[in-house]
């Protein structure tokens, strides 16, 4: 009996004397709120595409622009010819991040233009707001695409 009493209150000892270990700090992604106000919530028109000043006097498309939306993170707009969607997430240091992108898919002759816009916004990893002008950045800082704020926006 003083055996089995001995080994409980070793095993009741052995499991509270294990120390949890608390769940290591996550750093809360604090972006710059000044910046993301300005982003969200306005509809930005591309004037730029890889540095060279858009033109679309050659094409049938219509103004390429972007919007992306606070509530759902959501990001929508128009490449010219065909729709598109999908999510956002913004980091620390003006880092944007855009992921679950799906467009439709008109036959369009673009140019290239509208394949070029789509996959410079796959690659966008930065964004600067700089006098009512967005300007999306990959990686190594390289720009992307540059935007205008659209007339019904500017104050």
């Amino acid at each position: 009996m003083k055996y089995v009493l001995s080994l409980s209150l070793l095993c009741c000892l052995i499991l509270f004397s294990c120390k949890t270990q608390e769940a290591p700090q996550t750093k809360t992604e604090t972006p710059d709120t000044k910046a993301e106000a300005q982003l969200v919530g306005s509809k930005w028109v591309l004037t730029k595409l890889n540095g060279d000043i858009l033109n679309l006097s050659n094409t049938e498309l219509e103004q390429p622009f972007i919007k992306l939306t606070a509530k759902d993170r959501g990001v929508g707009g128009n490449g010219g010819c065909n729709a598109f969607g999908g999510t956002f997430r913004l980091k620390d240091n003006q880092n944007i991040e855009f992921s679950q992108m799906l467009a439709t898919m008109k036959y369009c002759d673009d140019n290239g233009i509208e394949s070029v816009f789509m996959g410079n916004i796959h690659k966008a990893a930065s964004y600067i707001i700089v006098n009512n002008e967005l300007t999306f950045k990959d990686e190594n800082g390289y720009v992307l695409a540059t935007f205008e704020i659209a007339v019904e926006n500017k104050k």
